[in-house]
């Protein structure tokens, strides 16, 4: 499982306020992990249902399945760019966008349901020889 501590390197990297080999202070972490929370939660309202856990601090574990990392990691650095006053290149933008709606996407083909009508009759019908016997009657 990957730690929160990764994403919010990682986003703060692609924000870059920090660069690969340091770590952030700790109100910077502090405030990525309340966006983090803000964000994915207001992601669940929305129907992209990860099974989220509100994260604490970045010492736990991202309660979301790995295929939701990279999502997470370029949809929090946009979020985020504002608070640290950064602007982003448009590549970084279109991966989250991308990356949003692969997640939407993913979503919606797992959570596919048969309709089913357990309630109404089941027809019999009439079954002729040929087709244009009925038609003709």
């Amino acid at each position: 499982m990957t730690k929160v501590a990764t994403i919010v390197n990682d986003a703060l990297q692609i924000l870059r306020v920090i660069d690969k080999n340091s770590a952030p202070d700790a109100g910077d972490a502090r405030d990525m992990v309340r966006g983090l929370n803000l964000m994915v939660r207001g992601w669940e309202v929305e129907g992209i249902s990860l099974g989220w856990q509100d994260v604490a601090d970045t010492g736990n574990e991202l309660p979301a399945p790995s295929e939701a990392e990279e999502a997470i990691t370029f949809n929090l650095a946009v979020r985020m760019r504002s608070k640290f006053g950064k602007t982003l290149d448009a590549d970084v933008i279109a991966i989250a966008s991308d990356t949003l709606a692969m997640l939407r996407a993913w979503v919606a083909a797992n959570e596919y349901d048969r309709l089913s009508y357990p309630d109404l009759p089941y027809g019999t019908g009439q079954r002729y020889g040929n087709w244009r016997e009925g038609f003709f009657r």
